[in-house]
């Protein structure tokens, strides 16, 4: 399979920053996602351009500890994916400590501590967000695992537990005392999970307590979006998660529109070809598994994809349905054909950035406006 050649994007002035011997320019990191940011999906954000670092799914570092294969798999790096960052998460120093020496070695640039994640299953634990209510377990933490690595260490949270109790600028000092070299905050707390809207303003206070660069995280759908987290927040970069399933190109257009030129716009036929290619990607990585593995992920892929585009839930409902591998493909080009029959060809950028997110084409139906609502899948 080949792989394209990745788009030489401008890196605007300003929009960079050093961690450690790596420059990360432009300033976008693509937000590790549970059972979304694996191997090959990073890599199709990374060919799209405008990546300036990619974040692996967070993985328990009691299972690499027990040497457990999926949790090996987690850290599989490709030769051409840096610089990239392996999360970990873990409440028990040493086990992280372990952990973190074991994904160096892997070849991760960077290793990221995951202080972000509200899922019950990794807060039952007192891991991920539950560490924000122990900082003095957390800090623990970071200087177990600063201190076994050679390379640079990184830290992604949340503003604090609940409203009450927004300690996030506390922690990242903590962090960064410890030798923590970067910090990305998620603009809600735990107990917000993703309800509302991400707090933006609310990351400046951890961006003045910190001397080192700061992401901003959080409900980044669109450039308008990138802007305003940005300048409300004062951070140095963005991290972007669930805008990036819908609109996988969204990191190069902001890349793009920092440096001030003409934001890319693919067709509808470049559309189908990543998505396809995506396909590809999923049902080959795994070849090893049952059909159900990629079955699974084809189709948990294809809802994110599809949400806020034009008819989309018809591609969903097909897709959802299928039984196997060979019908997502053919209910996935019976769906890009039905839109060129009707002359929708391409704009779909300008449909994420409208305030109302819905589609609505002369000759079509007005979309229900919870087609564009999705969950997102982790911190």
């Amino acid at each position: 399979m080949s792989t394209p050649e990745i788009p030489k994007i401008p890196v605007a002035p300003g929009f960079s920053f050093r961690v450690g011997a790596h420059v990360i320019g432009p300033a976008t990191a693509l937000a590790p996602m549970e059972g979304v940011t694996d191997r090959p999906f990073r890599n199709l954000i990374r060919d799209l351009g405008g990546c300036g670092l990619t974040v692996t799914e967070f993985i328990s570092s009691e299972a690499l500890s027990r040497q457990a294969r999926r949790a090996w798999q987690m850290t599989e790096l490709d030769p051409n994916e840096h610089p990239v960052s392996i999360q970990i998460y873990g409440r028990d120093p040493a086990r992280m400590a372990d952990a973190a020496r074991l994904c160096q070695d892997t070849g991760a640039d960077f290793v990221d501590l995951n202080l972000g994640c509200p899922s019950k299953n990794v807060t039952s634990g007192c891991a991920g967000s539950a560490l924000l209510r122990e900082p003095e377990r957390a800090k623990e933490i970071f200087a177990a695992v600063a201190g076994a690595l050679r390379v640079p260490l990184t830290v992604k949270m949340r503003l604090g537990w609940d409203r009450e109790n927004m300690n996030a600028p506390e922690i990242a000092r903590m962090a960064v005392d410890a030798g923590a070299q970067m910090i990305a905050v998620h603009g809600r707390t735990k107990a917000c999970l993703y309800r509302g809207h991400a707090d933006w303003a609310s990351v400046r206070k951890v961006k003045e307590a910190v001397g080192v660069p700061v992401l901003v995280n959080g409900d980044i759908l669109t450039v308008h979006d990138a802007d305003r987290a940005l300048e409300q927040s004062g951070a140095d970069g963005v991290m972007v998660g669930r805008g990036v399933l819908r609109d996988p190109w969204l990191l190069r257009r902001i890349a793009e529109h920092r440096a001030g030129v003409d934001l890319y716009e693919p067709s509808l036929e470049e559309r189908r070809a990543v998505l396809f290619r995506y396909y590809d990607l999923i049902v080959h990585d795994r070849s090893d598994l049952p059909e159900r593995y990629a079955l699974g992920k084809l189709k948990k892929i294809t809802g994110y994809f599809t949400r806020g585009l034009p008819f989309g839930a018809r591609l969903r409902e097909a897709t959802f349905t299928s039984d196997s591998v060979q019908a997502v493909y053919d209910g996935a080009n019976a769906w890009f054909d039905f839109l060129l029959e009707r002359g929708i060809k391409d704009g779909f950028g300008r449909v994420f950035a409208e305030a109302d997110p819905r589609y609505k084409p002369d000759d079509a139906r007005r979309l229900d406006p919870r087609e564009d609502m999705v969950e997102a899948p982790s911190a």
